[in-house]
């Protein structure tokens, strides 16, 4: 006790009570009016009493200067831990201990997340308020809150460090030893490079519970990393398989992106589903090479092991797979499953579906044709017809167990020849001709009717079936017959009458006859010509009369031709003969016998179609020799008396010279009435008064 009291004493006898007691002293009285504290940012704010009475702020020192630069062991600020890109990021205080995903990004990915994970290096005191200026390399941007203009004109020292900043915040406080992330808008352009950067952060902070410290910057390095991007795809470089066969298989795995895969593993895990169906691999895929639903197996390897496949650049796995039958014309589903690593190394699995394209079955492998005049056989009532039937190998593999068979789908056509054929084999490109014979009732007259031929044959091992339906029209027969030919005259005019019969089953439709040239054209053709030399002989000194008579009985076909005309019928219906009639010129020079006359007979049948048939007979002719035109027209002349054509004249003259000679007289015998005077007045007058005085 005693030896305090001679402290104290020692104290206040040097005096240094008074050195301590005066700064105490002003402290607390300027206490209530002056505080100072540090903003969110760091900087130093000083609070004043104003003249109102209120207090006012005053924003002080930025704390850019000085900058912390040495990070020796004496150094206990943030330092930077890692860097990578992420989905997104806010900064907060469970970021110490989250473990964010690392998140490919390449060049031109547009805006994206760049978090920065640092660690409070001190060992005694937390540090807040910080914020961050990260310096951005060539082809990048910042963007969004990392591009807020406010921050960067508080913080305009930045631009010393920093000539492209992005900024970031962290608003909790961080202890001693911890870490904390802080997250940064950066706008990633086509420009940018992937690879690693050198570039710098300036972090501001505040160390909690340091009396009278200022904001403090420290300037950190930061591995600034684009790593690119891994982006697979995959196609089949030959799509189009023939079915049931071994066909190769080429799948190209391409990656797209600007990054390498690595440690690449391809696996086929399914193979065979159409696309657009539903189920799993486990029943109709083709990795299930015992399941009754596969439709495509693969007979090579179903996993590649591959590696590395570097950005842009493509790599090929090659297998075999049997498409089977009921693959024919569809599409088939390849499905992969890819395991690679990332641009951060980390092991991903991708899945991608690609197509098949299976070829159809060739519609024409056995060809089934009709062998005919038309495209589609005309079969005629009541008759055997031939039908012929040819077969084809069109494909590029031989037939073999051939079996064809013809049945007619109406009950009323029946085959009546073989209506079953087998062929053994039939190799690439052979052809066989069938041959049958089929008969059509009178019922299907005038309708259709049709056949089905079906072939079944085996192919590559599987069965196969062909057909060919054959459409048919069923046409009645049309036979026509002349007889009753005979001569007639009438009027002056000579005719061949006679009558036409058809003996068929259907009506001959608009029917026309006309004469044709036969025996009895030609004798009366020349027997006009043997008359016409004759009557130009007899008539030589007058050959315009005797033409003149000879052109009279000449008609329109030549010298006194026999008229062609051709004359309608009309429809002819089976077993009902028409009579016809048609004019003939000119048969007066025939001699008389029997003659072979032919007629041309034009008809439609059934299907509108024109047929042209020339019908024989016979005529009898019973005729006196010709009469000569030119001798009878001399006879009538000759006839008249002489007398008669001499007197005729003279009576003529004499009526003349009479009828002459009377009017003369008459009019002497005026001349002496009238005694020179023409005046018929005075001539009356005259009369008049002769008759007056008597």
């Amino acid at each position: 006790m005693s030896s305090t009291r001679i402290s104290v004493k020692k104290f206040f006898g040097k005096r240094i009570a008074i050195k301590i007691a005066i700064p105490i002293l002003i402290v607390m009285l300027f206490a209530p009016t002056t505080i100072t504290s540090f903003n969110a940012y760091g900087q130093v704010v000083t609070v004043v009493p104003s003249d109102n009475g209120h207090l006012g702020i005053v924003q002080s020192q930025d704390c850019f200067a000085p900058l912390t630069t040495i990070l020796d062991a004496t150094y206990s600020g943030p330092v930077v831990v890692d860097s990578y890109w992420v989905d997104q990021g806010t900064s907060s205080s469970t970021d110490i201990t989250s473990n964010p995903v690392k998140k490919e990004i390449g060049p031109g990915e547009g805006p994206s997340v760049f978090a920065v994970v640092l660690n409070n290096r001190g060992t005694a005191y937390s540090i807040t308020s910080i914020t961050a200026f990260l310096n951005l390399p060539s082809g990048f941007a910042a963007t969004g809150e990392s591009k807020n203009p406010q921050l960067l004109q508080n913080y305009n020292q930045a631009s010393r460090v920093a000539n492209n900043p992005a900024i970031g915040n962290y608003y909790g406080q961080v202890a001693p030893g911890a870490s904390f992330t802080m997250y940064f808008n950066i706008d990633v352009l086509p420009t940018a490079k992937v690879g690693t950067f050198s570039t710098t952060v300036v972090a501001n902070y505040v160390q909690v519970g340091v009396v009278g410290q200022q904001c403090t910057s420290a300037l950190l390095n930061v591995p600034f990393v684009l790593p690119g991007k891994v982006i697979l795809d995959a196609s089949t470089v030959s799509s189009n398989l023939a079915p049931q066969t071994n066909d190769p298989v080429s799948i190209e795995i391409d990656n797209k992106g600007s990054a390498d895969a690595t440690g690449v593993v391809a696996t086929i895990v399914d193979l065979g589903n159409s696309k657009g169906s539903s189920g799993s691999s486990s029943s109709s895929g083709s990795v299930v090479l015992q399941s009754s639903t596969t439709q495509i197996v693969n007979l090579g390897p179903n996993t590649f092991n591959i590696g590395t496949i570097p950005a842009k650049s493509k790599a090929v796995i090659s297998t075999t797979v049997y498409p089977g039958t009921a693959a024919s014309g569809s599409t088939q589903q390849v499905t992969l499953q890819i395991n690679y690593q990332n641009a951060w190394g980390k092991l991903l699995t991708s899945t991608i579906n690609t197509g098949l394209v299976i070829a159809p079955n060739p519609p024409q492998s056995l060809n089934l044709s009709y062998l005919g005049n038309t495209t589609t056989p005309v079969i005629t009532a009541s008759m055997l017809d031939d039908l012929n039937f040819a077969v084809a190998n069109n494909s590029t593999d031989t037939m073999s167990n051939i079996v064809i068979s013809l049945v007619p789908q109406s009950t009323s056509v029946s085959v009546v020849g073989p209506s079953t054929w087998t062929i053994q084999n039939l190799t690439p490109g052979e052809r066989q001709v069938l041959t049958t014979r089929v008969y059509a009732a009178n019922t299907l007259i005038a309708t259709p009717t049709s056949f089905t031929l079906t072939a079944t044959y085996v192919s590559k091992g599987q069965s196969q079936t062909n057909s060919l339906t054959l459409g048919t029209f069923v046409v009645g027969d049309i036979r026509l017959q002349i007889y009753d030919l005979s001569l007639t005259t009438s009027g002056g005019t000579s005719s061949l009458v006679g009558n036409l019969l058809n003996q068929g089953s259907t009506t001959a439709l608009f029917t026309t006859a006309q004469l044709a040239p036969s025996q009895l054209t030609s004798a009366m053709k020349a027997a006009r010509m043997t008359n016409f030399t004759n009557n130009t002989g007899s008539n030589g000194d007058n050959p315009g009369q005797g033409g003149q008579g000879f052109h009279g009985g000449q008609g329109r076909n030549g010298p006194g031709g026999s008229s062609l005309t051709q004359q309608f019928i009309g429809d002819l219906s089976p077993d009902s003969p028409i009579p016809i009639s048609i004019p003939i010129r000119g048969i007066n020079y025939l001699s008389s016998g029997m003659y072979h006359v032919v007629f041309k007979v034009t008809y439609a049948d059934d299907l509108k179609n024109f047929h042209t048939v020339l019908v024989n007979g016979t005529v009898n002719i019973v005729r006196s020799p010709p009469v000569n035109i030119s001798t009878n027209q001399h006879t009538l002349i000759d006839s008249i008396p002489l007398p008669i054509l001499i007197g005729a004249p003279i009576a003529v003259v004499a009526a003349i010279v009479f009828l002459v000679k009377r009017k003369k007289s008459e009019k002497k015998k005026l001349k002496l009435l009238t005694q020179g005077d023409t005046d018929i007045i005075s001539i009356f007058d005259s009369t008049k008064k002769k008759e007056n005085e008597s």
